[in-house]
């Protein structure tokens, strides 16, 4: 990888960790609504507990992602996360001001997700190029 290019895979794969992690604060502080996302957008019927365990997880997954713990297989959790909530709003991304009917409108902000999902995708496959990682550095010390 290019000099000038050695930050770019860390920018991307701790901003991205900043953004889950705000996904999982989410779900801690607006339980119910986490719920009924989950229900509306992923068709799952979900109580607190199970809404709790998927912050946990979420927020576990993002500080793995920003530090760069277990890159490979974190960079794929993240890329199938976004891209289940990016396939799950897919109405809203086809008609975000709701001109087609699909939505009541006002849902722009469901464009972000295709964008996120390219940078999720660029984080596997460019795994093996992000080496200011904690991996990396575990990797040095043997």
């Amino acid at each position: 990888m290019p000099t000038n290019s050695r930050w770019t895979m860390p920018l991307l794969r701790i901003s991205t960790g900043v953004f889950v992690f705000m996904w999982g604060i989410d779900k801690v502080v607006a339980t119910a609504g986490a719920g009924r996302i989950f229900g509306h957008f992923y068709h799952l019927a979900v109580g607190p507990a199970a809404v709790r365990a998927a912050a946990a997880f979420e927020l576990l997954l993002a500080v793995c992602l920003a530090v760069g713990f277990q890159r490979r297989a974190v960079a794929w959790t993240t890329l199938a996360m976004t891209l289940a909530s990016t396939l799950g709003s897919w109405k809203e991304i086809l008609d975000p001001w709701g001109f087609l009917g699909l939505t009541t409108g006002g849902t722009h902000l469901f464009l972000a997700s295709i964008p996120l999902t390219a940078v999720a995708v660029v984080l596997v496959l460019n795994v093996d190029d992000d080496t200011l990682t904690v991996d990396g550095r575990l990797a040095r010390r043997r």
